[in-house]
């Protein structure tokens, strides 16, 4: 009787390693085809967003502002800036978002002052809805969802400009914004404090002029005090009120906070805004002094780039290697440049 042969040690070796060929081929292929469908997700994130803006300044006679700025007579002691709810906050019953638009009071501040319990705190009544998830405002790509437990997080940022005129992301103009006036010159972007920027107002063309991006979540969690433990993509530096924005003052800085993009409900520049004085994706710390002025990147996990919104809601995937002198023309609602992306 002839006796039936089972696999020999060496046989067996050599099936297992055409299988962790096999997977080592196929498990890259699976990340680009799942990339690939995250960017997609997200490019349609940002078209929902372009519509809804479009919406917006159709009802209202202007795009959203960035964050408001005015006083809560109710409260004197409650700082103008607090009142600064953001445009995605604004944009939420054009977004199939009514539910979160009607659970918020946008009649006051979204932070309190020093009478609030706890001082500077959000308002009460708007705690739950600041700190639900709305998976519209996050981009698939990235591996973080939340950054503090009792905030929504958002990918999504809306355009200062071109952060040629030092970061500012408040007119000198404005009195509300700027009382007394300043020594720079205007945000040169269609979002800013205060802002009501018509489609009309925007000289360089709307398929020319960026209104959103997006940027990273940080990983939340203590401040780091070490520059090598921190990473540009997740981390940002934050100055002291005294410091200047300038390149020296950067590069020596030794705070690095983790919370970025943490509140979707919050327009300031940690949570809600970027400019295109860096190209997408520098390897250069975003730096912010107290929430403004602000050099802040574009930022994504996608590879190579990042997704921009123009103003015609139209949709492009930009490259890191992007010549930044057009990367800095495509912030401007009204600079004159002749533009092209590649």
């Amino acid at each position: 009787m002839r006796q039936s042969r089972g696999f020999t040690l060496i046989e067996l070796l050599v099936v297992l390693a055409i299988i962790g060929l096999l997977m080592a081929l196929l498990l890259p292929a699976i990340q680009r085809v799942r990339e690939a469908a995250n960017r997609i997700r997200c490019q349609n994130n940002l078209r929902q967003l372009g519509i809804a803006l479009h919406n917006y300044e159709q009802t209202v006679g202007a795009f959203p502002s960035a964050y408001w700025v005015k006083p809560w007579p109710v409260d004197p002691a409650v700082p103008a800036g607090h009142y600064r709810w953001s445009t995605l906050a604004l944009l939420t019953p054009y977004l199939e978002q009514t539910n979160v638009y009607n659970a918020l009071d946008l009649e006051v501040p979204l932070f309190g002052g020093p009478n609030q319990n706890p001082p500077y705190s959000i308002f009460p009544q708007n705690r739950a809805t600041v700190a639900l998830t709305v998976p519209l405002f996050l981009c698939p790509s990235d591996i973080y969802k939340q950054v503090l437990a009792d905030r929504g997080a958002a990918n999504y940022v809306t355009c200062v400009g071109s952060g040629s005129n030092g970061g500012q992301a408040i007119d000198p103009a404005d009195p509300l914004a700027a009382p007394g006036g300043g020594n720079w010159p205007p945000p040169d972007g269609v979002f800013y404090a205060n802002s009501a920027i018509r489609i009309s107002d925007i000289f360089d063309g709307t398929s020319n002029t960026a209104l959103m991006s997006e940027t990273l979540l940080g990983r939340g969690g203590p401040d780091i005090t070490n520059r090598s433990f921190a990473d540009p993509k997740t981390t940002y530096i934050s100055l002291g009120t005294t410091q200047q924005l300038d390149s020296a003052t950067c590069q020596s800085a030794n705070l690095f906070k983790t919370n970025r993009q943490s509140t979707w409900a919050d327009g300031a520049y940690p949570t809600a805004l970027y400019n295109h004085w860096f190209p997408p994706n520098t390897p250069e710390f975003d730096c912010l002094r107290h929430s403004n002025p602000a050099w802040k990147a574009a930022r994504s996990r996608h590879v190579g780039g990042v997704n921009v919104l123009m103003g015609d809601c139209s949709l492009h995937f930009v490259r890191d290697t992007v010549d930044l002198a057009v990367w800095r023309a495509l912030a401007t609602r009204a600079g004159g440049e002749i533009t092209r992306l590649p």
